[in-house]
């Protein structure tokens, strides 16, 4: 495994390792020992409390081949292809706006997110997580994550909306 946070040996070893993509889209890895892995993966270690904290580079057989904490302190060319590696399947709409929410189980939501209007079913209160930060995730029954980043900052018909539905 190549740590990279910090590192315990020379810097130049933090910045010799490379992530790129290749002609099929696939990532490939080469660590500070210079040995490259093919069809690597990048897992975000806490996706929803600190999704920039830190990430873990996966070989394709799943072990750990990197670790990076945090994530600002990888060389540019290394970060910015983390990033747009997650940012291209990571696919978390976040709830601008709730207009209803029905009442009973399963809940029919409409709601306006960053990526437009959207209409879903929310089977049971379990698939409406709050968490200690104050956001919230609801899952619908088709299995796609929804984020609202501040309860507090709602409207307070809003918040009657998810109470209710909790």
């Amino acid at each position: 495994m190549t740590p990279l946070h910090p590192p315990s040996h020379a810097t130049s070893g933090f910045d010799s390792c490379r992530l790129e993509q290749t002609i099929h889209g696939r990532l490939q890895f080469t660590g500070a020992d210079g040995v490259t892995h093919g069809n690597v993966d990048i897992v975000r270690a806490f996706p929803i409390s600190a999704p920039q904290a830190a990430v873990s580079i996966l070989s394709a057989d799943g072990a750990e081949l990197a670790w990076i904490e945090p994530l600002e302190t990888a060389p540019e060319s290394l970060r910015a292809t983390v990033e747009r590696e997650l940012a291209s399947r990571d696919f978390l709409p976040v709830i601008e706006r709730i207009e209803s929410i029905s009442a009973g189980e399963p809940t029919g939501w409409s709601v306006v997110t960053d990526r437009g209007r959207r209409r879903f079913t929310v089977a049971h209160a379990d698939d409406i997580l709050r968490a200690t930060d104050d956001s919230v995730m609801v899952t619908d029954t088709d299995g796609v994550r929804y984020h609202i980043p501040s309860l507090a900052k709602l409207p307070v018909r809003e918040r009657h909306l998810i109470d209710r539905a909790m």
